[in-house]
C-alpha cells in the first residue's frame, strides 16, 4: 500500500468560529504507521508537533484525501519537509495559525515531489470550504 497523505479540519476550540477550526495533515505510511503532522499552540507560542495518535480529543469534521504519495518520497522526507516548515511567531504574524501553515506545508511537499500543485490546490479548496462552514462571528456590530 503506498503513502496516503490526508488533510485534517477540526471543529474550533473554545467556539466553533473560521479562525478556531485546526488543520493538520496526516500521512498513512506504506509500512501501516501513521503520524498526525501540525502547527500548535497560539501566537507567539507556535510549533510544529508530530503525533502518532490523534492529538484532539475529537475526531474530524473533515478528512479530506491529498494525494497517494510515489514510492521515491520516503517517510522520512515528508516528516523532514514537513519539521522544516515555518511557524509564525513575529510581531507581523498575529494573524497566521495552523491553516496556514498546512499551506505552506503542503508547498513544501510539492518542491519534494510528494504531490503536485493541482492536488495542493484541490486540498486548499476543500479545506477552505470546511472551514468557512464554521459559525459567524458576532462582530458586536449589530
Amino acid at each position: 500500500m503506498p503513502t496516503q497523505i490526508s488533510l485534517l479540519v477540526y471543529k474550533g476550540v473554545p467556539v466553533d468560529f473560521s479562525k478556531y477550526r485546526h488543520t493538520a495533515l496526516h500521512a498513512l505510511y506504506s509500512d501501516g504507521q501513521h503520524d498526525w503532522l501540525h502547527a500548535v499552540g497560539a501566537h507567539p507560542f507556535f510549533k510544529f508537533q508530530k503525533d502518532s495518535e490523534n492529538p484532539m480529543s475529537e475526531p474530524p469534521i473533515a478528512w479530506i484525501p491529498v494525494c497517494t504519495v510515489p514510492d521515491s518520497v520516503t517517510k522520512a522526507k515528508i516528516i523532514f519537509a514537513c519539521a522544516c516548515t515555518s511557524v509564525r511567531n513575529g510581531n507581523n504574524d498575529r494573524d497566521w495559525n495552523c491553516q496556514n501553515w498546512v499551506g505552506e506545508d503542503l508547498t513544501e511537499l510539492v518542491k519534494i515531489g510528494c504531490l503536485t500543485k493541482e492536488e495542493r490546490g484541490a486540498a486548499i479548496g476543500k479545506m477552505v470550504e470546511t472551514i468557512l462552514e464554521a459559525e459567524l462571528e458576532d462582530d458586536g456590530m449589530f
